[in-house]
């Protein structure tokens, strides 16, 4: 429900929730240009300069320049307390300017210092919370030429009135940064950037999505119903939210093969999985010790040692089984042994000055070449070449393998990006047409191939924004996926992105040694192994599983949580949102330890509680948003147990996993007006 108005009067923009000040008298943006620093414009187009309903526009140029700038702040859904802010920058005169800082925010807070909610993130350490005040200056970034690699580019800021989510859309280096008594400025970040635009040339800078709400939580819920809504992809195919397989975790590259595949995809179609994704490993020599990072860019190069047939026989072999076939492709990469490095010198983003990416975000050395500082390891999509090549390549590998699901992985640090010059771009606003590039490469990718289900993916979850979800249908969330761990990020990423844009796989059966995902499949209780299932089943639901290695009992409880998600959970994973009940789990025994969520579509609801080791055997979950005087029946999605209640006695007794007989336990239950 729409609460907030936000206008641009006397110069300055103002927001209001139910009547209070949330936003104080603003300027609209911050640019630098030329040096310059500019937060107002002139010569302001009077019949450009409006609001209503909808948003705001307001057309001008920079005091002093040439430079007309287009200033706009759209309600993404009517309904919503939700705006993409936005700058369109045009030069105007005879003479090239050089663009600095574009940043689309620029809001006073007002009032006592208000809280400030984060996530830092690194590989397997995604979503870790912070909190800051406003009454000092602050920065937060990301510097790593990935938008989750450092922090998550999401930033709530909370008082006693009211809370704001502010939300930079890109996939690169952004920041939000807090200065001059509470001023919220946010955009790309300024580290090592400027762009030149010449006469008559344009730039679109990305843009910042902010919501606003009674509290984080409620601002988080409108953040993610309008994306939900009305900014991430659809399509038929991946409406069918069908269940995952994918080999990664079990068989890595060292023991998948074509036989493996095959037996997997056959037992999965028989537990009702819809897709077998064949992940890293299928390409490079014919040489089954062949290690994939080395090969990367050689995509029509298939390892016919693990896959005699090819691509062709391969997605014919996982069609044959009953499943859809899905294939990894981290199309962006260069290996430093690949062909692609030696005979496409021109698609290569280069640092020519030998400057290497910062060594604190732990960088993947396979990437880098020890011997040429100048390599960074991917295809500068920033040139014309390289969008060709990255989106030749992933749709010449979608068509031989007849893939319906594409795991667009991307395990570089760019850094400040491709710093040549030959490429169409500067040598300092490289990362920022790469993503650019990108961008369009996928949206021309999902044109070709309208019900291609497409998944981003980079060392799990170090990519995860708005800008890109814009673009893809779903983004994965973290490598790792131990339950506790998982829960932790989910709980963070639950803030940021609708269910349907979050996938993850429950527990895996890890082959390599990563000790807080060992864990002995064939010990684990029913309640145990229905509980890493059930951690994952409240988004996309994906499996990475040694399918033949179960016991009978497994496949059956696997099967059993199959069909509950497709028949039950999927359709509020469709249309509903997902909001955490109570505080966020944390890993290594931390947090809370009796975790909760629930999905919503506005009458029907699905609500998860778990009990992890340290767990108060009092707790409970209240559900939220039920009718007080309406009947529900209450359902044990697995058990199938059933009763009825009302919502007051339900919102008040409150929800409860079974307490554990082991390491952890759950419950999952559906909560659906009787009358339904």
């Amino acid at each position: 429900m729409r609460t907030s108005t936000l206008q641009w009067d006397d110069g300055a923009l103002h927001l209001e929730r139910l009547g209070a000040e949330v936003i104080a008298p603003s300027a609209l943006f911050r640019l630098d240009v030329d040096r310059r620093r500019h937060d107002a414009l002139d010569a302001i187009d009077p019949d450009h300069a409006s609001g209503g309903d909808l948003g705001l526009m307001v057309r001008g140029t920079l005091p002093g320049t040439a430079v007309a700038v287009e200033w706009t702040a759209r309600r993404i859904v009517a309904d919503a307390d939700v705006w993409e802010f936005g700058l369109v920058l045009e030069n105007r005169g005879d003479e090239q300017v050089a663009v600095s800082r574009m940043d689309p925010v620029a809001l006073r807070l007002p009032g006592d210092p208000w809280t400030i909610h984060g996530y830092r993130s690194a590989w397997g350490d995604e979503f870790r919370p912070f909190t800051e005040t406003t009454d000092s200056d602050q920065r937060f970034e990301s510097r790593s030429g990935r938008s989750s690699h450092g922090m998550a580019p999401w930033v709530a800021f909370e008082c006693a009135a009211a809370a704001i989510v502010v939300a930079p859309a890109w996939s690169g280096n952004w920041h939000v940064d807090v200065r001059e008594a509470a001023t919220v400025t946010a955009g790309i970040s300024d580290w090592q950037f400027e762009t030149h635009l010449g006469p008559r040339e344009r730039t679109v800078a990305p843009s910042v999505v902010v919501a606003v709400g009674a509290d984080v939580d409620d601002a988080a819920l409108a953040l993610t119903d309008a994306l939900g809504r009305a900014w991430t992809p659809r399509s038929v195919a991946s409406d069918r939210l069908d269940v995952e397989w994918n080999h990664w975790w079990p068989y890595e590259d060292v023991e998948v093969d074509a036989a493996a595949i095959d037996e997997n995809a056959r037992i999965a179609a028989t537990l009702g999985i819809g897709f077998a994704t064949v992940d890293a490993g299928w390409f490079g020599p014919a040489d089954p010790t062949t290690q994939w990072w080395h090969y990367r860019g050689d995509w029509d190069l298939v390892n016919t040692a693990r896959f005699p047939g090819g691509l062709p026989a391969l997605g014919d072999a996982i069609r044959a089984a009953g499943v859809r076939p899905g294939i990894w492709v981290e199309a962006e990469a260069i290996g430093v042994r690949s062909a692609a490095r030696r005979e496409r010198p021109e698609i290569l983003a280069l640092a020519v000055d030998g400057r290497r990416p910062d060594p604190s975000y732990g960088n993947t050395p396979e990437s880098l070449d020890p011997d040429d500082p100048t390599f960074l390891g991917y295809v500068c999509c920033g040139s014309p070449e390289g969008r060709e090549f990255v989106l030749d390549s992933l749709d010449r590998t979608v068509r031989a393998m007849g893939a319906e699901w594409v795991k667009l992985d991307f395990n570089v640090d760019p850094d400040a990006g491709c710093t040549r010059t030959d490429h169409g771009h500067g040598a300092r606003d490289g990362l920022y047409r790469h993503y650019e590039g990108l961008y369009a490469v996928l949206d021309e990718l999902r044109a070709r191939h309208p019900e291609l289900v497409l998944e981003a993916c980079s060392s799990g979850g170090l990519r995860i924004d708005l800008g890109l979800a814009r673009h893809v249908h779903t983004l994965f969330l973290s490598d790792p996926d131990y339950t506790e761990h998982h829960l932790q990020v989910l709980w963070g990423a639950s803030r940021m992105l609708p269910p349907a844009s979050i996938l993850h796989w429950s527990w895996s059966q890890w082959r390599g040694d990563y000790p807080p995902s060992r864990l002995d499949f064939a010990a684990l209780s029913d309640e145990e192994f229905g509980t890493t299932l059930r951690a994952a089943m409240l988004h996309r639901f994906g499996v990475s599983l040694r399918l033949p290695e179960l016991s009978d009992r497994q496949r059956e409880i696997l099967g059993a949580h199959v069909r509950a998600y497709t028949e039950h959970v999927a359709p509020l994973v469709r249309a509903g949102t997902l909001r955490p009940l109570t505080a966020q789990p944390r890993r290594r025994g931390r947090g809370e330890r009796s975790p909760a969520f629930q999905l919503s579509d506005g009458r029907r609801h699905i609500v998860a509680a778990f009990r992890l080791d340290g767990d108060e055997p009092d707790a409970v979950a209240l559900p939220v948003g039920l009718d007080a005087d309406a009947r529900y029946r209450v359902r044990d999605l697995i058990s199938g147990a059933a009763y009825a209640t009302t919502g007051a006695e339900l919102s008040g007794a409150g929800v409860a996993a079974p307490a554990r007989a082991g390491r952890f336990s759950s419950i999952l239950l559906s909560i659906d007006p009787e009358e339904d």
